[in-house]
């Protein structure tokens, strides 16, 4: 295991590695001197390799993608036929950053109450397969009438299962979205049905996020477009800047082409404020800064209603326990 943990940091660049190399390369010095300075005993093999490809006269852009992990190979394969290697590098750290922050923001919000109520069902749906029967024999030995019990146990039994099932089903309805084409026919559906979603602002979120680091890094409108639409690795990215791009072509003010179907409703307002002002990237981010509280406001929403619900089924359960509990008590009280 040692060894094979050995090669594969030997195939790959770590992150920091690449973020070292792209710090380099801004500074003009030549691309096997920032090799020299970054080699070390873990990343040797690697640069050595890479090294001695662009010797034997292969460019770099056509090879570096083996070298690296693999949520920065998707940036870096759609960036690299319209960038330099250098440029195409630091963009695709920038977009690695900000999806690692996103993903870290939501998973702290709603990861904690997922797993408390996955394992609390879990453990109801155990206790009833393997411990309530038993009880209810008990109570049956006190000639006492459970009738009203046994009903509550299968209403619980129900809701567990539909619980089940409807976690089974989104884990399947993701595995079946997860096709660029599948994911952007939903996102016309939740569009068109349902216009101020989460799904909606927090797409739209994140192509104005990355559109907006392109403006940071000195692109143009046309050119930042340009790269968004040939990022495959993120369809719906690609979808909206490429829809932008076409009104844009045809005429339509940037405010006329974010105000379609498949755009957050309030982006257009910015985008509107943003024409009358000389600091155009600065309304945007601050769009990108709303935008983002309101995904993390709805997500704490969602997150607090898991947490009542699994605190509810833990109540009930508990309050259901106690009273077969006592049913024998009061049999003999009676008796």
């Amino acid at each position: 295991m040692g060894y094979l943990k050995v090669l594969l940091y030997e195939k790959c660049l770590s992150i920091d590695d690449l973020t070292y190399l792209s710090k380099l390369l801004e500074t003009n010095l030549p691309m096997h001197q920032c090799f020299d300075l970054l080699r070390n005993k873990r990343n040797q093999h690697a640069f050595n390799q890479i090294s001695q490809r662009l010797k034997e006269g292969e460019l770099i852009e056509q090879f570096i993608s083996e070298f690296v992990p693999r949520k920065i190979r998707s940036y870096l394969i759609a960036l690299l036929p319209n960038l330099s290697f250098s440029l195409a590098l630091s963009l695709s750290l920038r977009f690695y950053e900000k999806e690692e922050n996103s993903s870290n923001t939501l998973l702290s919000q709603i990861a904690y109450p997922c797993i408390l109520f996955f394992v609390t069902i879990s453990a109801l749906y155990l206790f009833d397969l393997y411990g309530m029967d038993s009880m209810f024999d008990l109570l049956g030995s006190f000639a006492s009438e459970t009738g009203f019990y046994q009903d509550l146990r299968y209403l619980f039994r129900i809701a567990i299962n539909i619980i089940y099932y409807a976690f089974l089903i989104g884990v399947l309805l993701y595995i079946y979205f997860r096709q660029p084409k599948r994911i952007t026919y939903l996102y016309l559906l939740v569009s068109k049905h349902f216009p101020n979603s989460l799904f909606n602002i927090y797409c739209c979120e994140e192509f104005m996020s990355l559109f907006l680091i392109c403006l940071e890094q000195g692109y143009k409108t046309k050119d930042a477009l340009n790269i968004l639409k040939n990022m495959k690795s993120k369809p719906l990215v690609s979808f909206l800047a490429f829809h932008l791009d076409d009104r844009l072509m045809q005429g339509a003010s940037f405010k006329e082409a974010a105000s379609g179907d498949y755009y957050d409703a309030s982006l257009a307002r910015y985008i509107k404020i943003g024409n009358f002002t000389n600091d155009f990237a600065g309304i945007i981010s601050s769009y990108v800064n709303v935008s983002g509280i309101k995904i993390q406001r709805k997500m704490k929403e969602y997150a607090l209603l898991i947490q009542m619900s699994t605190y509810f089924f833990i109540g009930a359960i508990i309050i259901f326990i106690y009273q077969l509990l006592f049913m024998p008590m009061q049999a003999i009280i009676m008796y």
